[in-house]
């Protein structure tokens, strides 16, 4: 019987694929040397080098005097859905 994928690693494959197809896609206009640029900048501001935290994750560190200090920092950024005027709840209204 072969073995399953958990829908994480599905999708971690799946969104690695789209994001090479997109980059080939770009380097013909735009020249393989540009996309080489833009990923590497936005991979200084997604991701640490160092294996460490993400940059980004400065934008939510709590205040230190607050309640929130008191909670552990997340390791992945939350997922909160936008809830818009034009219908799309979670109750399907």
């Amino acid at each position: 019987m072969p073995a399953r994928l958990r829908l994480s690693t599905v999708l971690q494959i799946a969104s690695r694929e789209l994001l090479e197809t997109v980059e080939a896609r770009w380097a013909e206009p735009f020249g393989a040397a540009t996309i080489d640029d833009v990923r590497i900048a936005l991979e200084q501001v997604a991701a640490d080098p160092s294996g460490g935290r993400s940059p980004l994750f400065a934008g939510i560190e709590p205040y230190p005097v607050g309640w929130r200090a008191a909670i552990p920092p997340p390791e992945t950024l939350r997922y909160f859905p936008m809830v818009l005027h034009r219908g799309g709840y979670p109750d399907g209204s």
